[in-house]
């Protein structure tokens, strides 16, 4: 597994948030699935019970991490999250319907030049998206996007959170059978391809598990392993069924949509 070179800069980062959340309540900009795993993981190292990850509604990946003094009660802080998160609705003119993605708001968002942290998860409706944002940034938000040529016709407003309409997950569900549990060769099968193709996918890091990137063809992939292959989707390994006659083992597995 390949350690992330950022690890070293954003740990001492969060612990020096946690240090001020002694005093008064604090958060961060909004961190990615891997950040979250690999700063709870510390925090429960270092002990620390006082913080939670939000990210506006149940099932977001980007989230922020809230941390506050021993004093404070996290349900009351909670209820209070629109003092620090705020979403835009974006309600797009019936003739652009279904024509823009989330690779197209985010492409936007980029060029106002915020950084990917000030933002958060962009769900993306035929007729309308709503894009979690830190409270800060919410005027300038709503108000750049106003100026776009592409989205003039558009109805942009700034809404609580619990405003939000959210995704629910949708899966495609898959089975494959495999020789070994090895990575290069799960992802050959899922992929349809070669062992060989899928090393070089490997090699050029375009693989993470559990949100790491992962260089080692050996490593032996469990079940609710979260595997991401860029360019080809996400997937959660759900159950290692057994054998099959060919003495192939039957690995069952969930594609996000």
């Amino acid at each position: 597994m390949q350690t992330n070179q950022n690890d070293k800069i954003l740990i001492p980062k969060i612990m020096d948030k946690i240090m001020f959340s002694k005093k008064k309540i604090t958060n961060t900009e909004f961190l990615n699935e891997y950040q979250i795993s690999v700063i709870d993981k510390e925090l429960r190292r270092n002990k620390e019970k006082n913080y939670f990850f939000e990210g506006g509604y149940p099932n977001a990946e980007s989230k922020i991490l809230i941390a506050y003094p021993e004093r404070e009660d996290e349900d009351v802080i909670k209820q209070s999250i629109y003092t620090i998160l705020k979403a835009i609705k974006v309600e797009l003119p019936s003739e652009v319907h279904g024509k823009f993605q989330h690779r197209d708001y985010l492409g936007t968002l980029m060029s106002f030049g915020l950084s990917r942290d000030r933002i958060g998860d962009i769900i993306v409706y035929d007729n309308s998206a709503y894009i979690v944002v830190l409270k800060e940034n919410a005027e300038y938000i709503k108000n750049s996007l106003s100026f776009e040529k592409r989205f003039k016709k558009a109805n942009i407003s700034i809404i609580n959170i619990d405003e939000i309409k959210p995704k629910e997950i949708e899966f495609e569900n898959i089975k494959i059978s495999v020789n070994s549990t090895r990575l290069d060769s799960v992802i050959s099968e899922l992929l349809n391809t070669s062992r060989r193709i899928a090393q070089e996918l490997i090699d050029s890091e375009k693989v993470s598990v559990n949100y790491c990137v992962e260089t080692k063809y050996t490593k032996s992939i469990k079940e609710k392993d979260i595997l991401i292959i860029r360019g080809s989707g996400k997937y959660i390994i759900e159950e290692f069924i057994g054998k099959n006659k060919r003495d192939k083992e039957v690995i069952e597995i969930n594609k996000y949509k």
